[in-house]
């Protein structure tokens, strides 16, 4: 049963790590121990519990089940570690977060860098990019993620919305006419970001949408990029006000319009949908929440 309890635990982390190799190197064992371990335990269940090949792995139907069973199996023992520990007893471990660039310099990195200071022993690896990596194969816990969630086996958790303003130099405002109307801004340029479609919605004084179908000259495929280019006069851009504010007071970017509300872009936690919401993830999902 021993043998057993230690393969179970082998098991869970390849699956949190999404690789044989992973978990071995996070466990600080051989490839082969685990490879061994997992071997083990099938043969101990009577069933396969992972698919895998050189490159990925995923789990079978009875894995799947058998997981849930061996997480909350870990949880308990987890809690009761720390129960007999007493209540003071230190939060330690590792969380690997992937968040997009438009929050490379938000105020999300105070809340998280107050959790890296309410919980000293538990180490944050941080990873900003606008590619939606898959959580499951990349071993992450906590995927934050803007814009509409599309439909999937992960749990998630809102956190807000981010805020945009639409923004241009002065210089390259200057060099039209003062619009009126959204629909004035067709034809302007615009910096457009990849990944999304060539149409903004906003909304006017009565709460009324409006879409608009712009042009552009440049795409680029992330939100800081966006941000430079339209600090160098190439054109609009629709940015976080917590991107932009400043600049405007100082100057170097105008509000285009602003008695027309972009459309917020929505903000969500993400996690494995087969993983609970225990220990030091309910403790980073409370801390991003709190105002």
């Amino acid at each position: 049963m021993i043998n057993d309890l230690k393969a179970m635990a082998i098991f869970a982390e390849v699956i949190k790590m999404g690789s044989f190799r992973a978990a071995a190197k996070e466990l600080n064992l051989a490839p082969s121990v685990v490879s061994y371990h997992i071997s083990q335990l099938e043969k101990r269940v009577g069933v396969a519990l992972i698919y895998r090949s050189t490159r990925h792995l995923s789990m079978t139907c009875e894995g799947e089940l058998f997981h849930q069973s061996v997480v909350e199996m870990l949880s308990a023992a987890r809690h009761g570690i720390e129960q007999l520990g007493g209540e003071s007893a230190e939060p330690t471990g590792q969380l690997k977060i992937s968040l997009p660039s438009a929050l490379s310099n938000s105020a999300l990195n105070i809340k998280l860098a107050k959790f890296a200071k309410c919980y000293p022993k538990i180490r944050l690896s941080l990873s900003f990019s606008d590619n939606h990596e898959n959580i499951i194969e990349k071993g992450i816990d906590i995927a934050i993620r803007a814009g509409a969630l599309e439909d999937s086996s992960l749990k998630s958790k809102s956190l807000g919305e981010i805020k945009r303003l639409l923004v241009c130099t002065p210089e390259y405002y200057n060099q039209h006419d003062n619009p009126q109307h959204i629909d004035d801004l067709a034809h302007w340029h615009w910096i457009k970001l990849a990944q999304l479609p060539n149409v903004r919605k906003f909304y006017d004084v009565n709460n009324q949408v409006r879409e608009l179908t712009f042009s552009h000259q440049v795409s680029v495929n992330n939100v800081s990029a966006m941000s430079q280019f339209c600090q160098l006069g190439l054109g609009l851009a629709t940015l976080g006000d917590y991107q932009v504010e400043d600049l405007i007071k100082q100057g170097q970017l105008v509000q285009v319009l602003p008695h027309w509300r972009v459309q917020a872009i929505p903000l969500n936690a993400l996690w494995a949908g087969n993983v609970p919401v225990t220990s030091n993830i309910k403790r980073l999902l409370d801390c991003l929440k709190q105002d």
